[in-house]
């Protein structure tokens, strides 16, 4: 479930293919401090550890998993750097989700719904469509109008045009603020995703990270 959210993920914020590895996907962003993304197959405490103590300081390390606090104690063991904010990644049958319609713009895979209140885009968000799989990310309401539902509004909106285009299951990476949200649209939990950032100096043990990767 977690390739096939990458797979949208990656696709709405504009990058390459993944590249696939032994232990884990690889997705290059290009950005300060985040240069790659490394999301691991498995959260194997021998395979986490192995990729946390060779991860580079322009690197994060994404973990996905049932046992979120036991991982991220060990990856800040190995040296890295965990976020305090543990994600969730989240799944629901479209079928079964709220529907509502709002303004949509198509380009390709991609379907853009805005949300007007007197002319001015008070929410909005996105869904990329990979076969059965709709994946929503980046839904915003602007801060002078949240408590209104425009957030439920845009998810309806995205649900009901990914059934139009074939999609069966959604799929997305809930923040925190966002979790409550979607549990209330009907979204479930599947498992939690522990992110860390790389360190400036990976212990020496390590080795290259390209050779960790590949099992070398």
């Amino acid at each position: 479930m977690m390739r096939r959210w990458l797979e949208g993920w990656r696709l709405c914020r504009d990058l390459g293919p993944v590249i696939g590895y032994d232990d884990a996907y690889a997705a290059v962003l290009g950005l300060p401090g985040r240069d790659r993304e490394l999301f691991t197959r498995t959260d194997d405490p021998t395979t986490v550890d192995r990729l946390a103590r060779a991860l580079p300081a322009d690197t994060w390390l994404t973990v996905t998993t049932q046992h979120g606090a036991e991982i991220a104690r060990r990856l800040a063991a190995a040296g890295t750097r965990p976020f305090e904010e543990q994600k969730t990644l989240m799944s629901i049958d479209l079928l079964a989700h709220p529907r509502a319609t709002a303004e949509i713009e198509t380009d390709g895979p991609l379907e853009y719904v805005n949300v007007l209140v007197d002319g001015t885009v008070a929410a909005h968000g996105m869904v990329a469509i990979v076969g059965d799989d709709a994946v929503m990310h980046d839904i915003q309401t602007e801060p002078a109008y949240r408590r209104r539902g425009l957030g439920s509004v845009v998810m309806g909106a995205l649900a009901a045009r990914a059934l139009e285009r074939g999609a069966r299951t959604g799929l997305l990476m809930a923040t925190t603020d966002g979790f409550h949200l979607y549990r209330k649209l009907g979204w479930s939990p599947e498992a939690t995703m522990v992110t860390a950032s790389g360190v400036a100096d990976p212990r020496p043990m390590s080795g290259d990270l390209g050779a960790v990767l590949t099992g070398g």
